[in-house]
């Protein structure tokens, strides 16, 4: 019997929905106790149960209404999309599904078009809720859509104003539906199977599904509950999108395990860090990114120095900020943060939305790994072969990189527990396993200290690009930058970037009698943000031109020599290179003094290594 056959049998109650009815409903000592603030107003455990149950009702009462005209099957969960920013109705309709037992599509706000189109027709919901921030981009796609019409789609927020976008008001539909739907049109949970599909992006540029199942969002809870040791004093602070995994296995879940609470934020703002920080008592905060540093600059900015922080922030009365966890903070910003606010511990972790490997860095690790890599995971050659140990000099420095670093992988069988595939996708679920390993698509390598192997992460394979915190295929980027019109061919990959994760690189060969426009260059690519689909994360920051790419004997451009030289104009001074500054408005050209001033601030920050690699 395997693994997961027994916990089905056994263990059928350790779900989602049953999470949900403990912690909101029947632990009464908690249903008046704040689960939440957003945007200055409380929300109760009491009142987030009686409006997730509101919720769960009217998607019943869907459901009904699809198997008893014959469009969805009596043993089918009803498939629900969201596109919208975080808001308390995002918090309903994710606890709705999980009580309803329907599936919640979590669409990244970030795409637009076709994309968005294409993600929304993929995932065959019923229909789709936004708010009045995201309801124009839906607006511009609605004769694209195969799936859903305008009918079928709900606004969020006030009647009134959920109808001047045009679409349905979902408090309208839930007010007229019937306040209880018999049981039988009720499906039984399956602790594997799916209550939310996060998107991450795929090699073939459309975005993939993974399914967060009810046993994995428990596990999830517990796992970063039981790292962290986090209490139900500890308030947490949600500022990151509830359409990305980071949000819920380490934002929510902990906190509703613990009996805990939140502040959640519509979206990330560094400047309001400080005021919630000691205005709400925040004591954790989940990441995923950049955002530490980010705050770290505005207190810099506001303070002027350091020890000027140090003196107005560590040791004052209402700053409770202790603990923050998740990935994409440099080593130099959490050594800062850490004395600035007086914290006790920042883990920085390794891990996906997929959840099959996840590390991280616990108080007494070396500071610049991801944690201590379990046994069966192994870093792996191009070659498939497994990778030797790092070795590194006496500065700490990577001396057989070339060696050591590969594809982090792992050994897995055919009970996996964390993640089975993605939605609908089978290509995309072969790729990430394969020969008995699940690839990860990431580059690190492994550090032998004091007897223990430790993990630490090296950036994206060619074919992946981490920005922001959020991984896309280099395949998204590709297919824009390919379509400028002096372009004849592209390349797109990962460069360094001075403070995480990475920077957007695109090399180029220009069209015959072609010239390189850096205004219209930059305008084209903006116009295709707004127009074309484009995430305004894929824009490059950097534009390589080259007369003619070399190809192989089987006509295959090779991407990694450019990767590997990105925008180094030191080492390599022939190479012609643009490049645009977050918030600017043209593409220059990247001089050996401007590269020197951009060396010092990766140097300033710990990541001078990452240019010479």
């Amino acid at each position: 019997m395997s693994l997961k056959t027994i916990i089905r049998k056994f263990l059928w109650f350790v779900n989602f929905q049953s999470m949900l009815k403990v912690t909101l409903n029947w632990l009464r000592m908690r249903k008046n106790r704040v689960l939440f603030i957003f945007e200055g107003k409380e929300y109760t455990y009491g009142e987030v149960y009686k409006q997730s149950k509101r919720y769960a009702n009217f998607f019943l009462s869907e459901r009904k209404k699809l198997v008893d005209e014959g469009k969805l099957g009596k043993k089918e969960r009803l498939p629900i999309a969201i596109y919208m920013e975080n808001t308390p109705e995002y918090v309903f309709s994710s606890f709705a599904a999980g009580l309803s037992n329907s599936v919640l599509f979590a669409i990244n706000t970030g795409l637009r078009g076709e994309t968005l189109a294409k993600v929304i027709d993929q995932s065959k919901s019923a229909f789709l809720i936004v708010n009045e921030n995201s309801a124009d981009e839906v607006k511009k796609i609605l004769k694209e859509l195969a799936i859903i019409g305008k009918n079928d789609i709900y606004c969020v927020g006030p009647e009134k104003e959920a109808k001047k976008t045009g679409f349905r008001s979902i408090d309208a539909a839930i007010n007229e539906s019937p306040a209880k739907v018999s049981g039988k049109y009720r499906v039984r949970v399956d602790n594997f199977s799916p209550v939310i599909v996060i998107y991450t992006s795929g090699t073939s540029g459309l975005p993939k599904g993974v399914p967060c199942t009810h046993i994995k969002l428990v596990g999830a809870g517990f796992v970063v509950k039981g790292a962290v040791k986090l209490t139900s004093k500890e308030r947490g602070y949600i500022s990151m999108p509830m359409f990305h995994s980071n949000a819920w296995y380490i934002g929510i879940l902990p906190q509703l395990i613990v009996g805990g609470s939140f502040v959640l934020k519509r979206k990330f703002s560094a400047s309001a860090f400080e005021n919630d920080m000691l205005e709400h008592g925040v004591a954790f905060l989940n990441y995923v990114g950049q955002p530490l540093h980010y705050i770290l600059d505005a207190l810099e900015k506001k303070y002027g120095s350091g020890e000027a922080i140090i003196k107005a922030l560590a040791n004052h009365p209402k700053n409770k900020f202790v603990k923050a966890y998740g990935n994409g903070a440099s080593v130099i910003d959490r050594k800062k943060l850490q004395e600035y606010l007086n914290m006790y511990h920042i883990f920085e972790i390794y891990g996906s939305t997929e959840a099959v490997i996840t590390t991280a860095n616990r108080p007494g690790d070396p500071i610049d790994c991801v944690g201590e890599a379990p046994k069966d995971v192994f870093i792996m050659s191009e070659d498939g072969k497994i990778c030797p140990s790092g070795i590194v000099d006496a500065s700490g420095q990577l001396k057989n990189y070339d060696e050591a670093v590969g594809e982090i992988c792992r050994k897995v069988g055919t009970d996996n527990l964390r993640f089975d595939g993605y939605f609908d996708n089978k290509n995309a679920t072969t790729q990430k396993f394969r020969n008995g390993n699940y690839h990860s698509g990431d580059l690190g390598h492994i550090r032998v200290v004091n007897g223990k192997r430790y993990l630490y992460f090296n950036g994206r394979t060619d074919d992946w690009i981490r920005k922001d915190g959020e991984n896309f295929s280099a395949e998204s980027v590709l297919q824009f930058a390919q379509e400028i019109p002096c372009v004849d061919c592209a390349v797109a990959y990962g460069a360094p970037c001075h403070v995480a994760d990475e920077r957007v690189m695109v090399t180029v060969q220009l069209k015959k009698n072609h010239a390189f426009n850096p205004e219209e260059v930059h305008a084209w690519l903006t116009r295709q943000q707004k127009e074309g689909g484009m995430d305004p994360k894929w824009m490059p920051d950097y534009i390589r031109i080259i007369d003619c790419f070399p190809v192989t004997d089987t006509q295959k451009i090779m991407v990694r020599p450019y990767k590997k030289e990105h925008f180094n104009i030191e080492k390599n001074p022939n190479m012609q290179i643009y490049f645009c500054e977050r918030g600017g408005k043209t593409y220059q050209k990247l001089t050996r003094d401007k590269f020197h001033e951009l060396k010092e601030v990766f140097k300033k920050n710990g990541r001078e290594h990452l240019l010479h690699n």
